[in-house]
């Protein structure tokens, strides 16, 4: 809990708009039905917001991740490496595994005949249509930006790393990929996995440390 407690307060610039955005969020979902959130997200478009948000989209994609933790691997960052390994793998069942169970139809199902006159899609996006809960990219977007924001030295840009997260978010609405119940519970997903991995990691450190001083102590009187 100490552990946990030092984790939130290190990294508040991410964490308590986390917070918030789970607060404002939870009141949307309980507010708007899942339709009419979508369709006031996604008919808000234009031409060059199709460009821009299919460039942000890839915010979230597991390739940026993968980039992320091969730059750690080349710069001998090893620890942190690992980390970062464990919670895109946390992500990755958890997203699959809820995935398949509720196979949730995506927009473009769900809205059927009326999909034509209702739904705005990108014309060079590929739209999925099924097992749309949760996000997979929402989730790993926060769990990727959350892990940044921790192992980061500047905490203050916790805040951009959370907004370029929500980006990621919103572009799959955008494009028609998610519903906001697929991107809020995905934003969850990647958080907690981030909260998971670096608090098991710190907390094997802070329970392995006495040991290693004691072995210390007793080499050095060794020694004398």
């Amino acid at each position: 809990m100490k552990t946990l407690f030092t984790l939130f307060r290190k990294n508040s610039w991410f964490f308590l708009p986390f917070l918030l955005w789970l607060i404002v969020g939870g009141v949307m979902l309980t507010t708007y039905s899942q339709r009419d959130l979508f369709l006031s997200i996604n008919g808000e478009h234009s031409d060059w917001g199709d460009v821009i948000v299919t460039g942000l989209t890839y915010l979230g994609d597991g390739i940026m991740f993968g980039i992320v933790l091969f730059l750690m691997l080349v710069t001998q960052r090893f620890r942190l490496f690992f980390i970062g390994l464990a919670v895109l793998l946390l992500v990755t069942i958890i997203v699959q595994v809820a995935k398949h169970y509720y196979n949730a139809p995506r927009p473009i199902s769900y809205f059927g005949d009326e999909t034509a006159t209702l739904v705005h899609t990108v014309k060079w996006v590929n739209v999925h249509s099924s097992c749309s809960f949760p996000s997979g990219h929402s989730a790993a977007a926060f769990g990727m930006f959350s892990f940044l924001a921790v192992i980061g030295r500047n905490k203050k840009l916790g805040l951009l790393l959370l907004v370029m997260a929500l980006c990621a978010g919103y572009s799959r609405i955008y494009l028609a990929q998610h519903f906001f119940v697929d991107v809020y519970v995905g934003s969850i997903v990647g958080t907690l996995s981030t909260v998971i991995v670096y608090g098991l990691f710190k907390f094997r450190d802070t329970t392995s440390s006495p040991e290693v001083c004691a072995e210390a102590l007793l080499q050095a009187n060794a020694t004398t």
